[in-house]
């Protein structure tokens, strides 16, 4: 429950999303939106296992399009 983190030790008990956890419901298992919602896929090259794919919505690409621009205007960058 979210009030049992109460310091930063308290978030190594997490159970954070390995790609294990993406391996073992390939390729689609882990989505939290319909396949429908998703409009671009990423999938890692396999290198050290199964391929680990990853689905992105029109919010998530727009989210990501904010952070980047936010952090390169912190790094300086101007159009």
């Amino acid at each position: 429950h979210p009030r049992d983190i109460q310091s930063l030790d308290d978030i190594e008990r997490l159970p954070f999303t390995v790609k294990d956890d993406f391996r073992a419901t390939y390729p689609y298992g882990l989505f939290a939106v319909p396949l429908k919602d998703v409009v671009r896929l990423h999938a890692s090259s396999g290198t050290t296992g199964k391929v680990v794919v990853s689905g992105y919505t029109r919010a998530d690409l727009a989210m990501w399009g904010e952070v980047m621009a936010r952090t390169f205007a912190a790094g300086g960058v101007t159009a």
